[in-house]
């Protein structure tokens, strides 16, 4: 009975570290743009605050590369929120993206938040 102890102990550490951890919670209901993307929006006067998380369909990924895919995502996300508002917004600058990437057992980037204020073009 011992020595059952421990192989269970091994197999809970090794399916523990197989799942991917949760993204940041914003405390809203998260709406689903696509298969890999999900995202919350806060309506401002002068445009909206974007939150997106996006789960990347490749299992490796180098930073570099999920930085950008994730960027993407949340600038289409952005544009497809103005097209139904029928405005236009400004170009979003690199430097005001927050992103916040999650890595999985094998040290590979799995998936990403990505949270930035969108202004409307005047």
């Amino acid at each position: 009975m011992k020595y059952l102890k421990i192989p269970a102990l091994m197999a809970c550490l090794v399916f523990a570290a197989c799942t991917t951890t949760a993204p940041p919670y914003s405390g809203r209901q998260m709406s689903t743009y696509d298969m890999a993307t999900e995202y919350t929006v806060e309506y401002v006067p002068d445009g909206f605050t974007l939150t997106v998380n996006y789960r990347y369909q490749r299992f490796t990924m180098l930073p570099g590369t999920a930085a950008a895919e994730c960027k993407t995502a949340a600038i289409n996300v952005a544009n497809s929120l103005a097209d139904r508002r029928h405005r236009q917004i400004e170009p979003v600058d690199d430097q005001r993206f927050k992103l916040n990437t999650s890595r999985n057992w094998f040290g590979k980037v799995t998936d990403c938040s990505a949270t930035a204020p969108i202004v409307w073009k005047r």
